[in-house]
């Protein structure tokens, strides 16, 4: 147990997450400036917005740390300790935003709490498409592409770009958590190496 949270950098992981949740308010009034193809210039996408994408990197790389072969001929079932743990950070990253939207008044942390999931959800079925490395650059490249490609004219994002969307937005709440249940089923779905 205790070589497995050291492989795959649990403690790296949770901290990056209370980082992410402690940082968002504070920077709630900045924003990221990145210019939009289709909506002129626009003031930016709001810091907090782009902030998941560093725990989700994390995870990410934490998960794909281990070696495959000592997975697959482990005695424990070490699929269901890496899917925990995907499931244990969603569930900290939405009770955390929770909280800090109605302790801290901070309507952005549900946002937050959201993007962590879709980012997650992304890389992780972007890593078993396309191998681990790219995982983590897909959910890089993410904020980046919806900000330069999905905003539309006065500055409002496209439905498909559930990233930027505000935190009471329904859609993007229920595109973030199907991306996430779909990362995680990928991720049970990990095909053993020969």
């Amino acid at each position: 147990m205790i070589w497995w949270l050291r492989a795959h950098a649990i403690f790296a992981c949770a901290a990056t997450v209370l980082l992410c949740f402690t940082i968002a308010p504070l920077l709630g009034s900045s924003a990221l400036p990145v210019p939009s193809l289709f909506g002129g210039l626009s003031a930016g996408i709001p810091v907090p917005l782009v902030l998941p994408v560093f725990p989700a990197c994390v995870l990410l790389y934490g998960l794909s740390r281990g070696l495959a072969e000592m997975d697959a001929t482990a005695v424990r079932p070490m699929t269901t300790w890496s899917v925990s743990m995907l499931t244990a950070a969603g569930a900290a990253a939405a009770l955390l935003g929770i909280a800090e939207a109605q302790l801290l008044d901070f309507p952005l942390g549900l946002a937050v709490a959201r993007n962590t999931l879709g980012y997650l959800g992304v890389g992780l079925i972007v890593q078993r498409i396309a191998g681990d490395r790219h995982g983590t650059i897909a959910v890089a490249a993410l904020p980046l592409i919806c900000a330069f490609i999905g905003l539309g004219p006065g500055g409002r994002p496209y439905a498909w770009t559930w990233p930027l969307h505000t935190a009471d937005s329904a859609l993007a709440g229920v595109a973030a958590l199907l991306l996430f249940v779909t990362g995680l089923m990928t991720a049970t779905s990990r095909p053993r190496p020969s």
